[in-house]
């Protein structure tokens, strides 16, 4: 904290700092927790199924990796060629037509996309959305143990031991996506707060 206002005085002063441009910080020199020095505001951060794994890891990447990967046509062919089956939703005209996304059409989604990928992509592809969707499971448990903290951490090292595979197939340059990063914090706050259901904005939305 005191370093970070230490680059931000300086950077006022007309200082360029490497320190500044590096740890992406902004010109706001006087942070609202400026004057709470027994604060983190970082650990104030908590993770957000809703919008970081749902909305954002899984639609707005794990999705879009895959759409730009095999095409949108096939996609949408893929969930409209999903057997039906009772409590399991169909998505008869694919998913590119659905204007409003809620929790529940994400959550539909992700109990078939690793089989709707199954011989449509690459194994290393397969690998990369099943520990993503690994991850996001885990993560919507109301009770943790050393034991699914542990598997939680696997699934990101699994993500991430295998990520350069989406750089290769020029699906994307690099992975210095806020969302992506915010997966490393949420064992922490597990452990700090407790399971992430019990701070989550899914209820309340």
């Amino acid at each position: 904290m005191a370093d970070m206002l230490k680059t931000l005085n300086r950077m006022r002063k007309n200082k360029r700092s490497r320190k500044f441009d590096a740890k992406g910080l902004h010109a706001v020199f006087d942070p609202f927790w400026k004057d709470l020095p027994f604060t983190n505001i970082f650990a104030c951060l908590t993770p957000n199924i809703l919008h970081q794994l749902h909305k954002g890891v899984f639609h707005d990447h794990l999705v879009q990796w895959c759409m730009s990967i095999v095409g949108e046509k096939e996609i949408d062919a893929q969930f409209q060629a999903m057997t039906h089956y009772p409590a399991l939703h169909h998505f008869k005209k694919g998913i590119s037509s659905v204007s409003q996304w809620t929790r529940s059409k994400h959550k539909e989604m992700q109990r078939v996309f690793i089989g709707l990928l199954a011989g449509t992509v690459d194994d290393r592809i397969l690998v990369v959305a099943r520990s993503l969707l690994d991850f996001i499971y885990y993560a919507q448990l109301q009770r943790h143990t050393d034991t699914t903290l542990a598997v939680m951490d696997e699934s990101l090292k699994t993500f991430h031991d295998h990520k350069d595979v989406l750089v290769k197939l020029e699906v994307h340059k690099d992975f210095n996506v806020p969302k992506i990063h915010s997966l490393q914090h949420y064992v922490a706050s597990i452990r700090a707060l407790g399971s992430v259901d019990g701070y989550n904005t899914e209820y309340p939305e």
